[in-house]
């Protein structure tokens, strides 16, 4: 793994700060197992940024997420780049997305479909 060298922005495409609803679970079914809803800080066509208060992730780390983007809600498979403890408090996790995923075979569960009802219908967030 490359050495990371501080404030060097190793970004391929421009981030927009825009705070969209995003769902997130652990791809791996031997790990740890929770799902999460919460709100990015910023986002690209291949990424995104949001703060947890759980300290699960890990750089490596693949991930099932459902980034809001209005009445386009697909499922990718993406993977944790960085994970940083913010001085404001929680835990910033930058996740690339790396291809879509089928979203036939994953389970529904209630966060799932909670989030996925209340993405398509607020688009004003």
């Amino acid at each position: 793994m490359a050495e990371l060298v501080p404030g060097k922005d190793r970004r391929r495409e421009p981030r927009a700060q825009i705070a969209r609803p995003v769902y997130v679970e652990p791809a791996d079914p031997d790990g740890a197992r929770f799902e999460e809803v919460h709100t990015t800080r910023d986002l690209s066509r291949s990424g995104f940024f949001f703060v947890t208060e759980k300290g699960s992730y890990r750089p490596g780390m693949q991930v099932h997420a459902i980034p809001s983007f209005g009445c386009l809600n697909l499922e990718y498979v993406g993977e944790v780049v960085r994970v940083e403890q913010l001085p404001e408090g929680g835990v910033g996790v930058a996740v690339r997305l790396l291809r879509v995923r089928d979203p036939i075979a994953g389970l529904r569960t209630a966060a799932r479909s909670t989030f996925l009802t209340f993405s398509r219908a607020d688009t004003s967030l």
